[in-house]
């Protein structure tokens, strides 16, 4: 097993790359019920109140889910990052996954999520500190292809957070291992215009907005620094009235499907932009939306923090798409 490990996995080093460009999105629909009503995204409390930086996935080549594979795949960025981030008096430790926790997914297609992480420990014995330098989350949700080559998957999304180097070192590894491309997955204006109304939509009776519940859309300024901004604040409750002029009333009963087309996206962001200037006198047309904060989200460029289940469980499905779309763009088969 030892041998056949070995020549799974490359000796040399990758580059990630950093992709902007991404196909348009015509439409988006969020089923309401994902699951029987008894069941929920709980497992998904594990993301929360973290902050997370996205990164997009291609197909991973020679995965394997075993827990000996696992362990080799461990073993080999151990030594990777023991040679790149080399400290005096520091070891490190690697650990990979299968979250078998998270076993409600969207799609039946959807593998189980991977967890990586990767520790530093300090050898003196005054400090004797361990730390976790680097975790990571490569996960399918609502990946609705077909299975590809055996030993083949694919887990589009990664959400990771830690220290620079670390990011840098285990993402080389991964490429190598899986021969695989991670790039970096940012939100732009485009998409933030499509996550307000995907977010915000309540989808029953029971999970009403809090009448102060508040939104605060930041913009850039052309020609202006990144700190000179304008943040524009709503309440939720006014931007939901905005939608059900756009959009026909739907069924709050469980087993429904909330859609948004682009033609409703573009509505709501010409009555946005109609209602700032009637009210604040701004007009943000050669602005740029760049962050959105919501009680349960705060998401830019391609970092976020969501501070629940379902705001994750809708953010993940967007994500997931986009990551996809990503790699379309760039005519490689995820």
């Amino acid at each position: 097993m030892e041998d056949n490990m070995e020549n799974i996995l490359p000796s040399t080093s990758s580059i990630s790359h950093t992709i902007t460009r991404t196909r348009t999105r015509q439409q988006f629909s969020l089923c309401a019920s994902l699951a029987p009503e008894e069941e929920t995204f709980d497992a998904l409390e594990e993301l929360l109140h973290k902050t997370w930086t996205i990164f997009g996935v291609s197909t991973l080549f020679n995965f394997h889910q075993d827990e000996v594979y696992l362990k080799q795949y461990a073993k080999r960025l151990r030594e990777e990052i023991a040679k790149n981030l080399s400290q005096e008096d520091v070891t490190y430790d690697t650990k990979f996954c299968v979250m078998e926790n998270i076993s409600l997914r969207p799609s039946p297609l959807d593998p189980p999520p991977i967890k990586i992480e990767v520790y530093s420990e300090s050898n003196n014995n005054e400090t004797n500190l361990k730390k976790c330098i680097y975790k990571g989350v490569l996960l399918s949700w609502r990946t609705t292809k077909n299975k590809l080559t055996t030993n083949s998957i694919r887990l589009p999304l990664l959400l990771c957070r830690g220290t620079v180097g670390a990011i840098r070192t285990v993402h080389n590894v991964l490429s190598h291992i899986f021969d695989c491309m991670i790039i970096a997955l940012p939100v732009h204006e485009d998409d933030l215009i499509w996550l307000v109304p995907i977010i915000i939509t309540p989808i029953n009776k029971e999970k009403q907005t809090k009448r102060t519940d508040e939104i605060r859309m930041e913009y850039r300024i052309p020609e202006l620094k990144n700190t000179d901004t304008i943040t524009i604040k709503f309440l939720v409750l006014d931007l939901i009235k905005i939608l059900t002029l756009i959009i026909e009333d739907q069924d709050d009963e469980a087993n429904i499907e909330i859609a948004f087309n682009l033609e409703h996206i573009e509505k709501f962001r010409e009555l946005l932009y109609s209602e700032i200037l009637k009210v604040a006198g701004f007009e943000l047309g050669l602005c740029t939306l760049y962050k959105i904060h919501l009680p349960t989200i705060t998401i830019m460029e391609n970092r976020m923090k969501v501070m629940n289940t379902d705001t994750m469980n809708r953010i993940l499905l967007y994500l997931n798409e986009k990551a996809l779309d990503t790699f379309h763009t760039l005519n490689l088969e995820i």
